[in-house]
């Protein structure tokens, strides 16, 4: 049950996956880009590059454990600006909430690994689990 996604490298858990991210429940708030809370919604951005959904980064790093998590923030208004960011290619884009539920993955603030101020969660999330089912839909009157 607790296996990474098939295109994730063979050494993602032993070498790349940082040792203090922890299987826990934090609350996040994640952008939905494609207009509905499924499965599809929750795949990291190495995998939208390897299912042709974004262009791959023009120096990417493939030991940065970053690429090979699903992007959350634990402040609305860092989520609102990825939203806008977002809404010029992804018009049907929202936001979620929910929380990183322990059973489906790994997390970390990624404020831990790297100099930055943000609320910013990496998400490692399993192959076979179900994320979507822990978030809905939210308004900024919420």
């Amino acid at each position: 049950m607790k296996k990474y996604p098939e295109c994730f490298p063979e050494n993602f858990e032993t070498e790349i996956l940082p040792k203090e991210a922890k299987e826990e429940n934090k609350p996040v708030y994640r952008v939905i880009k494609y207009g509905a809370v499924n499965r599809e919604s929750f795949i990291s951005t190495y995998e939208e590059i390897q299912r042709g959904l974004i262009p791959p980064k023009k120096r990417m790093n493939l030991n940065d454990p970053g690429i090979y998590s699903t992007s959350c923030n634990m402040e609305f208004s860092e989520a609102e600006y990825v939203l806008n960011l977002f809404m010029r290619h992804h018009p049907k884009a929202f936001i979620a909430k929910g929380e990183t539920e322990k059973t489906c993955g790994p997390c970390q603030l990624t404020s831990e690994r790297e100099e930055r101020t943000d609320t910013h969660v990496d998400w490692w999330i399993y192959n076979e689990s179900s994320p979507q089912i822990y978030f809905k839909e939210v308004n900024a009157n919420e």
